[in-house]
């Protein structure tokens, strides 16, 4: 009895395996191959570190209008801001905010007046003072949908903007807004060939596809739920099938042809990896939102602030607060902590400094633990502080592979039910991550199992590059037996028909 149920089970694993495989190996295919890429080349994108050493120096100057001043002569009371900025461009300042809607808005911050829409010839003029002059413009043309380079609908304030083509020999195009006139994308001919082999199919990013936030999250969450119940089905079918030849300890597989009996191999060898890979991509769309945000929620940053962000409580004028900085000051960041309005002044080398924004001080390098503890005490008003550490180094849960998170971190551990760490870039006053016992476990579960960065491996290069090449031939191998099979398969079914 249990034998003839072991067989219906068998004869059903071994269908459901044979037609996921039939949907998916082809994909699993291109998954594998683009993993290669991925380990070395990711999205093309404009970073912020290139931003600030090519961005025009702000001058400084006493008679501009303050942001408090903005605020009166624009009526800006119901306006709820996520961000505001001042840069210069073309020589002249501009405050740039954006509210939490996405939507900018632009104002001229020696003349407090709104800044009209850039034009071709202001676009240009940007892209030449980027790149220091150096490459002439081959042309420009006018964008006002979301391309493949901007597939995401955070790039929808930017609209329209501008390609500006350059004349070199790497094919460089640079994005800028006709909103804000800032460039917010660069890449070239290698960056679109690298991406076309990697992110784009590991990802799914195709642009009518991405562009649907939610339609590309289901897609990639449903196509990885087959995959894992597909992987789960050849493994069962991998252990079942196995069988031990007399005279070669070597030999397990039953099959005789030489494509079943290398797909056994491979899938004996690496199915599990195959089945942890897919699934800690599953893990990386967090479906069902399982796992909290690593960043603080809307109410959590209204704490941490001390209220909300706007421009009223800034009196002192940007250009005065500056007006004794040696370095080149690419950026100003208006922000807000424990009540407390600051500029964080950025420079073009990436360091950055405080400087309060309703009186006139000396710049602060940082601002003391102390009043970082009493904010997330203020997030948590029942909860006790554990430890506080100020990391000088990575952690497991603070790194990234570059090397280029901002240190020193400071890193409170709180002794709630969830085991809250907060990591806080004293520098800036913010909060650069967020666990919790859940967001942990989602930690190891996506980017452990699905990129292989345990603190012991990752920073080990290459012994890193070398067990993932290896993984991944594996799982390619496994693919291309899978493949092979599933187009046999489908030719006898045709030819039988």
């Amino acid at each position: 009895m249990a034998k003839n149920r072991m067989k219906k089970l068998t004869k059903k694993m071994l269908w459901v395996h044979r037609y996921t495989g039939f949907a998916l190996s082809l994909l699993f295919l291109f998954w594998f191959l683009s993993g290669f890429v991925m380990m070395y080349k990711g999205f093309p994108y404009l970073n912020k570190k290139e931003t600030l050493a090519r961005a025009e120096g702000i001058a400084p100057s006493k008679n501009w209008v303050t942001p408090q001043e903005l605020y009166l002569k624009h009526n800006l009371v119901n306006h709820h801001w996520e961000s505001i900025s001042v840069v210069s461009i073309s020589g002249r300042p501009i405050y740039r905010l954006q509210d939490t809607q996405g939507k900018f808005y632009c104002f001229f911050a020696d003349t407090g007046q709104k800044v009209p829409a850039f034009g071709k010839n202001e676009a240009k003029r940007i892209v030449n003072q980027f790149t220091g002059n150096k490459v002439k413009i081959a042309h420009i043309e006018k964008m006002t949908e979301l391309d493949q380079w901007t597939p995401r609908t955070r790039f929808l304030p930017y609209l329209p903007a501008y390609r500006v083509y350059l004349d070199d020999h790497k094919g460089t195009v640079c994005y800028v807004s006709s909103i804000t006139g800032q460039l917010f994308q660069k890449l070239n001919t290698a960056d679109k060939i690298w991406a076309w082999l990697g992110p784009i199919p590991h990802w799914i990013y195709f642009k009518n596809l991405r562009i649907h936030t939610q339609l590309w999250r289901d897609v990639v969450v449903a196509l990885s739920l087959v995959g894992v119940v597909m992987c789960l089905a050849g493994l069962y079918m991998g252990i079942v099938r196995t069988r031990r030849k007399k005279g070669n300890k070597w030999a397990f597989s039953p099959y005789k042809k030489v494509w079943f009996k290398w797909h056994h191999y491979t899938g004996f060898i690496f199915g599990l990896f195959t089945f942890t890979w897919i699934l800690s991509g599953l893990f990386s769309m967090n479906p069902w939102k399982w796992s909290p945000s690593n960043s603080l929620s809307s109410q959590a940053k209204k704490v941490w602030q001390g209220g909300k962000l706007s421009p009223k409580l800034f009196s002192i004028s940007p250009g005065k607060a500056i007006a004794n900085m040696k370095e080149k000051v690419s950026e100003l960041t208006l922000t807000r902590f424990a009540g407390k309005p600051y500029y964080q002044i950025q420079m073009a080398s990436g360091t950055s400094k405080l400087l309060p924004g309703n009186h006139q001080y000396a710049p602060l390098e940082r601002l003391d633990n102390q009043s970082y503890i009493q904010q997330v005490q203020a997030i948590h008003p029942k909860v006790k502080v554990l430890r506080v550490q100020e990391l000088t180094d990575y952690d497991a849960y603070y790194y990234n592979k570059h090397r280029t998170k901002p240190l020193p971190v400071l890193k409170i551990d709180l002794a709630d039910n969830s085991n809250t760490t907060y990591y806080i870039n004293p520098k800036t006053a913010k909060v650069a991550m967020k666990y919790e016992n859940t967001s942990r476990i989602n930690r190891w579960v996506y980017h452990g199992l699905h990129s292989l960065d345990f603190p012991a491996l990752f920073f080990r290069r290459p012994l890193w590059d070398i067990i993932v090449i290896i993984l991944l031939l594996g799982g390619t191998s496994l693919s291309i037996t899978g493949l092979v099979l599933t187009w046999k398969w489908f030719k006898r079914k045709v030819n039988f028909r």
